[in-house]
């Protein structure tokens, strides 16, 4: 059934700015849903809006994000650049009345997030791929349990992984060491973001930096002898929170780690019992251990690990249903604002090597 406007009844029609690297991801995992119609993709470059449209069948082409927001096709946007430029396309599509995912990290400074929330128009939705790793039967079910108010106020936030050196170090990797204009940040915008939306999304988005010391350090003496990096950002950061609601953060991720295998660890420490998480496809993806009074009792709640692909659809899956539906996303830029707060405040701490007030 088409409406008057000659669209699909139930569907939205999605444009993709930025042809790069995430784009196939967004679109060979959302395809096959009947609910979504790809109708354009932009790129400043147009052999990669040709090679994209071409490669999935893309009938809307553009160089110019003005020329896309004109389409008439297009009732929503993914911003897919790097996030050094993800505030100009997201607020010119908000002007423009369109609907907006923007990828993660969803952009360098929380200033530029609030201009983003200052012109989402109501009746907009406004998302954020940090949401990935909650697009899980793990992470669901962490989240039904944490609502349902079984385990009582959430206490502590946690997140420890380390990750190994390359097996052979050739200086080209990890990414953000090698392309300055990704906004002067390295892992914790990487991978941070993830970690952070993970634990308070699960956590209902109920808690708030107030108080944040932070540390970080850059690439290991002995990989800057095989290679200087061109953007030399942290690759590890540690940091403790005191949030709202009477709980406190835990955080660590280290890239080029002194471990032989990646190790990680997400934790939520409630009033009644913990969850014990996995934000990688590992098994068990989420275990409960509630207290008793004969010690505590652990079960599984999801042993099952997921595939790659189910990361990928999820956030553009929820942002069309979110369209739909008329509901918030998984992670709407309210949510996303928060998370860079938090993010900034480890940056500034670990400057100033004092603990940094948010709020």
């Amino acid at each position: 059934m088409t409406r008057g406007d000659g669209k699909m009844a139930g569907t939205v029609g999605l444009g993709i700015i930025g042809c790069g690297q995430i784009a196939p991801s967004h679109i060979r995992n959302s395809q096959d849903d009947p609910r979504v119609r790809w109708a354009a993709a932009c790129d400043l470059r147009p052999e990669a809006v040709a090679e994209r449209a071409d490669e999935f069948g893309i009938p809307g082409r553009y160089t110019a994000v003005e020329d896309l927001l004109a389409d008439p096709d297009v009732d929503a946007v993914i911003v897919a650049t790097g996030p050094e430029a993800h505030l100009e396309p997201t607020v010119a599509a908000f002007e423009a009345g369109r609907h907006v995912l923007v990828e993660k990290p969803v952009a360098v400074n929380a200033a530029e997030v609030e201009t983003m929330l200052a012109a989402q128009r109501e009746g907009l939705v406004g998302a954020c791929c940090s949401a990935r790793f909650r697009s899980t039967p793990g992470a669901r079910a962490a989240s039904e349990l944490i609502a349902s108010g079984e385990l009582g106020a959430v206490r502590r936030l946690s997140a420890d992984v380390l990750l190994p050196p390359p097996a052979s170090y050739d200086g080209t990797s990890p990414f953000f060491l090698h392309r300055p204009g990704w906004g002067g940040q390295g892992i914790l915008a990487d991978w941070g973001c993830y970690d952070l939306d993970f634990l308070l999304g699960i956590a209902g988005w109920g808690h708030e930096p107030e108080l944040v010391l932070a540390s970080m350090s850059g690439l290991p003496a002995r990989y800057r002898a095989i290679a200087e990096p061109r953007n030399d950002v942290e690759l590890s950061v540690a940091a403790q929170a005191r949030m709202t609601g009477g709980a406190v953060l835990d955080y660590r991720r280290a890239g080029f780690a002194a471990v032989d295998a990646q190790r990680g660890a997400w934790r939520i420490e409630c009033e009644h019992g913990a969850l014990d998480l996995d934000l990688m496809p590992g098994s068990p993806q989420a275990v409960v251990h509630r207290y008793a009074a004969d010690g505590v009792h652990s079960e599984t709640l999801v042993a099952e690990p997921y595939d790659w692909p189910l990361i990928h659809r999820g956030p553009v899956i929820d942002f069309v249903e979110a369209i739909l539906e008329g509901r918030e996303p998984m992670t709407g830029l309210r949510n996303a604002v928060v998370v860079q707060r938090l993010t900034d405040a480890m940056y500034a701490s670990a400057r100033s090597g004092e603990a940094v007030a948010c709020g």
